[in-house]
């Protein structure tokens, strides 16, 4: 039977999230405007800016979350052109974790060094890998419901919609793991929780070559060897 409609093409999608994390970046920008004023009516000036260290440092770790969030974001996508109704959503939640980040900054600008700092710390966590597990049981769904599977995947891609799933299905389950022993570690020591956070940004610094990197191991766990193969090879 011939399709009336189809879904939606990924790009739509692309052009969604840029729009997003466009927003997203710019509303992290909003509390260092406000803190201007404190800042110039100081009397010392250089201290009245050391003062807001937590607010800088906030800044700082939630727009190098949210731009390491876009690269990956688009690394992992760029063989994908298609899409199905658990793919859009999917997306939809990594978009909803996405615009959350000027909040979880704001949170953690406001209470570094206060009593609150454990749970600010805590729920930033929540917030930075809050779209894992969902991306995860997403994956689950998909590889369950494989029917619309094959029109997700350029024809060029050097994989199969099957090998590609697996592999995201570990990869997933790995930083969701992370994501849960990071934010954990809040409630014990922040400051030891922060570190991780930062670990994992570091680890993020090239995705591209993260996902080239550990093809090998991810397609011996999910038992689909030399698929990755073709792509490390560019064959």
């Amino acid at each position: 039977m011939t399709k009336l409609f189809h879904h939606l093409k990924h790009s739509k999608i692309d052009s969604l999230s840029d729009g997003i994390f466009s927003i997203a970046l710019t509303l992290l920008g909003l509390d260092l405007i406000g803190a201007v004023k404190h800042i110039s009516e100081s009397e010392d000036f250089n201290a009245g800016l050391l003062d807001e260290w937590p607010l800088l440092f906030a800044f700082f770790m939630g727009f190098f979350v949210l731009f390491g969030v876009w690269y990956e974001y688009h690394a992992n996508s760029q063989h994908i052109t298609g899409t199905n109704s658990l793919v859009v959503w999917q997306h939809c939640f990594i978009l909803l974790f996405a615009i959350l980040i000027p909040f979880g900054a704001a949170l953690l600008g406001e209470n570094l060094n206060t009593p609150n700092m454990s749970w600010a710390v805590f729920y930033f966590g929540v917030i930075m890998f809050g779209d894992k597990p969902i991306s995860l049981l997403f994956v689950l769904a998909q590889r369950r419901a494989s029917r619309d599977n094959a029109e997700i995947l350029s024809p060029a891609a050097p994989f199969s919609s099957e090998a590609w799933l697996r592999t995201a299905s570990i990869y997933f389950l790995l930083t969701t793991a992370y994501g849960i022993l990071a934010t954990s570690a809040a409630l014990i020591n922040p400051w030891i929780a922060l570190g991780l956070y930062l670990l994992y940004l570091v680890s993020k610094v090239n995705p591209v070559g993260l996902l080239n990197g550990s093809a090998g191991m991810l397609t011996k766990a999910a038992k689909v060897d030399g698929e990755w193969s073709k792509l490390r090879d560019g064959k």
